[in-house]
């Protein structure tokens, strides 16, 4: 990766299908890895339990994330059911990479590709996987319904062409050997051996 003018920091973008485990992933090697903490995206939808202002999203009300889309100060957002929004705010990412400190975050593709273009030299894009049995099984285990199950495969499927413009490929169909090797890819990412000639 080449010096970025918006800082030495990174953001490890996970992405992949729902029921991969994307966000068990992270919070598995969140505290395994020094100077990684979860990127808080802004949300209108309200706090579940457990979830802290400014930890997993920055929690606005419509009219103060219209005022920040309007504003641009996002980086990408996406209205994902009417008047519920997700989005990346650019401070966020930009304090980080200037003050040298890594991210990791789950993010829709669409997202994804947003934040590479705007941020290519501080952006690993990192595919988690699982095979289908695995994705219909933790649907299942969260109560997914046979229909939505079978819609979120078939996108599934589609999805995973976008591997291929990753950095990275993690199968996630059991846990705690993917967090070992998301681990080991973070830490080889950050500190790429220079290629001589």
């Amino acid at each position: 990766m080449a010096v970025s003018p918006f800082g030495p920091g990174k953001i490890f973008i996970l992405v992949g299908p729902g029921g991969a485990g994307k966000n068990t992933l992270m919070k598995a090697v969140m505290p395994q890895l020094d100077n990684l903490s979860q990127l808080a995206t802004a949300t209108t939808r309200d706090p579940r339990p457990g979830e802290q202002h400014g930890r997993e999203h920055i929690f606005m009300d419509l009219a103060t994330f219209e005022q920040w889309k309007d504003n641009g100060w996002f980086v990408e957002f996406e209205e994902v059911t009417p008047e519920k929004y997700y989005g990346t705010p650019k401070i966020a990412l930009e304090r980080a990479f200037a003050e040298g400190r890594d991210l990791i975050a789950d993010i829709e593709i669409a997202g994804a590709e947003r934040i590479k273009a705007a941020y290519p030299d501080n952006v690993v894009l990192m595919f988690i996987w699982a095979h289908q049995d695995v994705l219909a099984e933790r649907m299942r285990a969260r109560g997914t319904s046979e229909k939505d199950i079978q819609e979120r495969l078939d996108r599934a499927e589609r999805e995973y062409a976008f591997a291929e413009q990753c950095e990275a490929l993690v199968v996630n169909d059991i846990q705690t050997q993917a967090a070992d090797e998301l681990r080991s890819l973070i830490e080889r990412l950050r500190n790429p051996k220079p290629v001589h000639a």
